[in-house]
């Protein structure tokens, strides 16, 4: 009944989504991000070896999979944009063959390189080798600059942070590395520019959605109270009902912070205004076509507006409450069959989110605690209302020729909306 109830929610996730480098097919986490087998070898390699390359069109090459070799110092600089972390490859393993002599284990030397040299085109880049003691460098500017304007990691919270703060400090880092994930190039990541960029197309919503997936999973495993759910089924439900309410409240929180009250912008800065189409709308005389402008521009996009970015707009709302009203939706799905011991763990995480916002406030100074909270329970109706409104978008979005399929995996999780 559930396709991939049986499987947990990871497992699922690394035979589904997608390399945050090249969005190829990924096949688990490697060195602190999603990737597929290439990039997870050319970082290894690179790192390893202290390799060094330089770009010969100034940083502005496309990362994606039909162009991830092209050149390598684009390559590599995306590969620690999305957060991989140099300190986690393990030096050189050596042992000994049958007769007692020292050999290097080179298994990823011979078989990863296979996979890579397939598909690279060396006279896009240069490279040179250096010793592995060596310091790894990449022959551009573009490191520099993008380690000073996106660091690697963001300022850790105090050990003794209570868990609300804690997410409050990861908010920073996990927006830098979305952005990193929805750029099409180094230039877009190295810009400051936080201007809209276009109206949306319904092929925004695949695009934006896919890369809030691999966040919002990546999010929801570090909730205590997730854990201690062990029943892959019960993960299943609660993502399930979840999926589309996380990323609905995050491109209305985007769009809170860009300062706009009369259209939605999705996290790759395209939007929607209601009452003015997309030019790729305006000539539409598919049923399915017609039926989703309606859905995007019309009335239902009006009142979503309405609702749920007008009403915040100037309230100066906090990414502590933010946090909370992430995971009052996660703990509050509704009547979506949990176990007793799943509904039991979930009324608990409930309650210690509200406590929790609670002393964020009061150790803010934040005034009229109890409105605030009011509104922010007032407010999650309204979410899960417009949530249906996202889902009768998206379901439409397959029918779409000039549209790539949804994966299985997404659409798994959409029949459960």
């Amino acid at each position: 009944m559930y396709g991939w109830a049986d499987s947990t929610a990871i497992e699922v996730l690394c035979h589904t989504e997608q390399c945050v480098v090249c969005g190829d097919l990924a096949d688990g986490f490697h060195y602190g991000v999603r990737s597929c087998r290439g990039c997870n070898a050319f970082f290894r390699r690179a790192v390893t070896f202290g390799m060094q390359f330089s770009c010969r069109r100034g940083g502005r090459c496309p990362v994606d999979k039909n162009a991830r070799c092209a050149c390598r110092a684009c390559r590599l600089a995306k590969c620690f944009a999305v957060g991989m972390d140099k300190k986690a490859v393990q030096p050189k393993r050596e042992g000994t063959n049958g007769n007692g002599i020292q050999s290097q284990d080179n298994s990823f030397d011979q078989n990863d390189s296979e996979l890579e040299n397939r598909r690279t085109s060396p006279y896009f880049d240069s490279v040179q080798l250096t010793s592995p003691e060596s310091t790894y460098s990449i022959n551009h500017s573009i490191y520099a600059q993008l380690t000073d304007y996106t660091p690697l990691r963001s300022p850790s919270p105090p050990p003794e942070c209570p868990f609300l703060l804690r997410l409050c400090y990861e908010f920073s880092e996990v927006k830098r590395r979305r952005k990193c994930m929805l750029c099409k190039s180094l230039e877009e990541i190295l810009t400051e520019d936080c201007s809209i960029r276009d109206p949306a197309t319904a092929e925004d919503f695949t695009v934006v959605f896919q890369t809030q997936m691999i966040l919002m999973f990546e999010w929801v495993e570090k909730l205590p109270e997730f854990k201690m759910i062990h029943d892959p089924l019960d993960k299943t439900k609660l993502l399930r009902a979840f999926a589309l309410r996380y990323m609905l409240l995050d491109n209305v929180y985007h769009t809170y912070e860009l300062g706009y009250n009369d259209r939605l912008v999705f996290v790759n800065n395209n939007y929607i205004i209601p009452g003015q189409p997309s030019s790729n709308f305006n000539s539409c005389e598919v049923v399915n076509e017609m039926e989703i402008c309606a859905l995007m521009f019309g009335a239902p996009m009006q009142t979503l507006v309405s609702e749920l970015v007008s009403i915040i707009h100037g309230r100066n709302i906090t990414i502590g409450e933010i946090m909370t009203v992430r995971r009052l939706m996660l703990w509050n799905p509704g009547s979506i069959g949990l176990s007793s011991n799943a509904q039991a763990i979930a009324s608990q995480a409930s309650n210690n989110a509200m406590k929790e916002l609670q002393q964020y406030l009061e150790q803010e100074g934040i005034e009229q605690s109890e409105q605030r909270l009011e509104f922010l329970l007032l407010y999650i109706p309204a979410l899960t209302k417009h949530t249906k409104t996202m889902y009768e978008i998206v379901r439409l979005i397959p029918s779409f020729g000039k549209m790539s399929e949804w994966n299985s995996f997404m659409d798994d999780v959409l029949r459960g909306v």
